[in-house]
């Protein structure tokens, strides 16, 4: 089981998600780490479960960002982007402050993964869209781009070879399946090496199969030789999973 690690508040910020210190878990020292942002109404405990399910607790190291009042943003992720600031803007910078607080020695930015759910996943993929870095990896699960996705919206091979996993329910309440198709398309015209699986789950959350999925992008970059990071191998097709 992840042994959480708590921290004192910060000094006062105009922020209200950079009031709190980021949960971390795992394995400090471990030679990747991996940012896990939760959705709404949920907080950073339930993503470091999500890490237990994915059992590599001596192998990465977990840092989990907790937003204010357990809520990214106000609106939905769908809605004009400027209606969900500043929430918006402060929630980029809780993530930008959980990567620097990743990297380290012996640890770059390229052994860094970012996974996110729901809010979260919105979160992640907004960021990768803004601030397209070479990372080791990301999850987006149940999660897209905000406002309407648009396929031109990233820089061609802004990023060229980043493993990116999707993982939706078809007919999901809070995440709309053309959505996230929109923003696949989004990030593999940016060069990510995207899968995407399709459930027919109901239920809004994280199943086995996707923590499974996390559990093998999260190997990919431990297991990645320090050369060989950058291309990787194309992922498989969109497939429904069942």
């Amino acid at each position: 089981m992840c042994a959480i690690r708590t921290h004192s508040p910060r000094a006062v910020t105009a922020n209200p998600h950079l009031t709190t210190e980021p949960l971390t878990a795992g394995n400090a020292d471990a030679a990747i780490a991996a940012v896990l942002v939760h959705g709404r109404d949920q907080d950073a405990e339930w993503m470091l479960e999500v890490a237990r399910r994915i059992g590599l607790d001596e192998a990465v190291a977990y840092i989990a960002p907790r937003a204010a009042g357990r809520s990214w943003y106000p609106g939905r992720f769908y809605d004009p982007m400027e209606d969900n600031e500043p929430w918006l803007g402060w929630s980029l910078e809780a993530i930008q402050a959980a990567v620097a607080l990743a990297v380290g020695p012996g640890r770059p930015q390229t052994r860094i993964a970012l996974v996110g759910f729901s809010q979260g996943a919105c979160i992640v993929a907004e960021h990768l869209a803004r601030r397209p870095a070479p990372y080791g990896a990301a999850a987006i699960l149940t999660g897209a781009l905000f406002g309407t996705p648009d396929p031109q919206r990233l820089p061609v091979g802004a990023l060229d070879g980043l493993p990116m996993f999707f993982g939706i329910a078809e007919n999901d309440d809070w995440i709309g399946l053309a959505a996230v198709r929109d923003t696949v398309a989004a990030f593999r015209r940016a060069g990510a090496r995207c899968e995407l699986r399709v459930y027919d789950d109901e239920e809004h959350g994280v199943n086995d199969d996707e923590a499974a999925a996390v559990r093998g992008l999260l190997c990919s970059v431990l297991y990645r030789r320090p050369e060989a990071d950058g291309p990787h191998q194309s992922a498989g097709p969109d497939a429904p999973r069942r």
